[in-house]
């Protein structure tokens, strides 16, 4: 297989070595657009879009600036510890020193 194809590229290299252009790219007929790769369409500017999303990003900005300034905890996950020692036996769970567990009969 692998000589199958390669039989039109070294026909094509070693027995017309005076061929130029041999690997030229054919010319592609996609119409009357002209190449866009980056140069897409523009979009038309709408005001009321533009001050709407102005005003959205002016919103979200000074809630995340505000956020910042009053409580930073939420936005970095820092939240204070509590203190352990100010946790009880029974909140945590821990019997009595006097309780003796039911025995078995």
């Amino acid at each position: 297989m692998l000589i199958s194809r390669a039989l039109p590229v070294l026909r094509n290299t070693l027995l017309k070595p005076n061929l130029k252009n041999f690997a030229k790219v054919p010319a592609r007929n996609g119409g009357d657009m002209g190449f866009r790769y980056r140069n897409s369409t523009p979009i038309p500017e709408i005001p009321e879009i533009e001050r709407a999303t102005d005003a959205a990003f002016i919103i979200f900005w000074w809630w995340v600036c505000y956020k910042f300034m009053t409580s930073y905890d939420h936005l970095i996950g820092e939240y204070p510890y509590p203190d352990v020692t100010a946790w009880t036996d029974e909140e945590l769970g821990v019997p009595p020193d006097d309780y003796e567990p039911p025995t078995r009969s």
